[in-house]
This record gives C-alpha cells, structure tokens and sequence, in this order.
C-alpha cells in the first residue's frame, strides 16, 4: 500500500485543485488549511504520509512552525517535506526548515508530479 500525501494550504480553492491533480495522478491525497490542522491529521493518520507538500505564510501555525513541531516528534520527524511557496526565498525557507526541496507558485502540473514523484516514499 502506498503512502498518502498531505497537501497544507490555506488557500482552499488551490489546496483542492491541488489535490485533484495528485488524485487524478494516482494519489491518496490527505488536506490541511494550516500547520496546526496537518499536525491534527498527521495524528490521526493510520498511515503516515509519503510526501508533505507545504505552503509556508498560513494563519494559525505557518510552515515553519509545523516543520519544526513535526520533527520533534520520532514518528513524523523522517517524512519529507517539499515547500511549496509563492515566496521569492521558497529556497532558502526550504534549506532552513530541511526540506528536500521547493517549488514556487504558481507550478505547472508537470513540474508538481516530477518532483512529487522524485521525493515520495513509497
């Protein structure tokens, strides 16, 4: 069985559309509108995710915020997390919070699978 993805955006049109994608790409697909609420769901998952795609500038906990409480935790702390940001230092946000990578909104759907498909665990 495959790992899901946990996509976090605020942004709830994008966040969807997002998701589609990857469901229509072959996806198990988990959503969160913030930090906070993807630690909630990290919790709650019976499997954990492969791949977290994550938006940095969100209210109630940013990015940066559930990077940091997700590594803290043994059981969360080796899922990759691949920032995902209209902001112009997406790649130095991503080297801050050890991701394995970024990617710059707004993305093309090829350029989202490639690198979903490059930094996913099974």
């Amino acid at each position: 069985m495959s790992r899901p993805l946990l996509v976090v955006d605020d942004d709830t049109d994008l966040r969807e559309a997002l998701e589609e994608v990857l469901r229509d790409a072959g996806y198990e697909v988990l959503g969160a509108s913030n930090g906070k609420h993807a630690l909630e769901v990290l919790g709650a998952a019976q499997t954990l995710p492969g791949l977290v795609l994550l938006d940095m500038m969100m209210p109630v906990l940013d990015g940066g915020g559930f990077a940091r409480a997700m590594r803290r935790e043994d059981r969360w702390r080796d899922i990759p997390v691949l920032v995902f940001s209209a902001s112009a230092n997406a790649r130095q946000v991503a080297e801050e919070i050890g991701a394995c990578g970024h990617l710059r909104k707004p993305v093309d759907v090829d350029t989202l699978l490639d690198a979903v498909g490059r930094h996913k665990v099974p």
